[in-house]
């Protein structure tokens, strides 16, 4: 059984700056990474819309093929896919010793039978597919085994819980690693992705890092924790903590290095990480974008707390400034 460490900074921490993080800069931070000795390294998104060398979102995997070639021994690449906004299949290439190994397709539930085409199309292209149902915990216990065995048709690499708005707690998640645990082939992996709204993302892994199966596991970190809304699992410290209790197979320095040349800028200009107003969008389980928008726009706590409990069970998933806005101006 292996316990695999997938760094996703040049991805989900690419919600931050928008995933501009310079040319040279994520050329130096693969290599980096590739030097830390993390398991699976994740470049960027496969998106369809323009492609600039300075951002990790791209449209053809020749572009990422140019900045991780040649690949490093005992390392994994990955690249994500949204199906709501995906690279048609026929323009992807097929998996070669050039490409990625892996892409990770994040499947909405409301998309579900399309999520399966497509991740079907991944497959038959030879790449690993990781499964990334959003909003774990908008599944019922059934519909998450269906949604299982679904999937369990393309023998993917993996299958994950994915806590995408940081709403729960390490015993919601465990009770869906149990029904995936249940109903996978014994070959698939398990994985988890968290986010930080309320703290839970270490604790979650460290439960997950020791429930008891065969399988294999696969975490989700990145450095600082940058990432989307509250920010995710930090590396450094995932990576510390395996090194000290389990197996010190990762190399701390590079990571620290990439932190201090790129990610600490980032920090002082942009926010993520913990804040009062993520602690309210996961306390009413609603999309952590109002929070940051109604923090930028100064707005108190009490005011954001009053509008984020009656919003509306729909626009509670789909945040846009204007719903923001019309919300901001009513008086409760």
């Amino acid at each position: 059984m292996s316990n695999l460490l997938l760094d996703c900074t040049l991805r989900d921490g690419g919600y931050i700056n928008n995933w501009d993080f310079g040319e040279n800069a994520i050329l130096d931070i693969i290599n980096k990474l590739e030097n830390s000795n993390v398991d699976i390294i994740e470049i960027g998104f496969l998106k369809k819309e323009e492609y600039k060398s300075n951002r990790t979102v791209y449209n053809k995997m020749q572009q990422i093929s140019k900045q991780i070639n040649p690949k490093k021994k005992n390392h994994l690449y990955a690249a994500m896919i949204e199906v709501v906004n995906p690279i048609p299949l026929e323009d992807l290439e097929p998996c070669s010793e050039k490409t990625v190994d892996i892409i990770r397709v994040i499947v909405w539930k409301r998309l579900l039978k399309e999520g399966f085409e497509y991740c079907k199309g991944i497959v038959e292209k030879g790449y690993k597919l990781c499964v990334q149902p959003a909003r774990v915990d908008q599944y019922s216990y059934e519909e998450y085994r269906d949604m299982i065995n679904l999937f369990n048709t393309l023998n993917p690499l993996a299958i994950y819980v994915v806590d995408s708005w940081g709403t729960q707690y390490r015993e919601d998640i465990l009770e869906y690693v149990k029904i995936a645990d249940k109903y996978l082939r014994p070959e698939i992996s398990i994985g988890y992705h968290g986010h930080n709204n309320l703290m839970q993302a270490f604790g979650i892994a460290d439960a997950f890092l020791h429930y008891d199966t065969q399988r294999n596991k696969i975490i989700d970190a990145s450095i600082a924790g940058i990432g989307r809304g509250a920010g995710n699992l930090n590396t450094e410290l995932w990576a510390k903590y395996i090194n000290e209790k389990h197996d010190n197979i990762y190399n701390l320095l590079p990571i620290v290095e990439i932190y201090e040349k790129y990610i600490k800028s980032l920090q002082e200009k942009y926010i993520w990480g913990y804040s009062q107003s993520y602690f309210l969008t996961a306390k009413y389980g609603c999309n952590p974008n109002y929070g940051n928008y109604y923090t930028e726009k100064g707005i108190s706590l009490s005011k954001i707390n009053e509008i984020l409990q009656n919003l509306s069970d729909e626009d509670k998933i789909m945040f846009s400034k204007e719903k923001a806005n019309n919300y901001l101006s009513k008086d409760y």
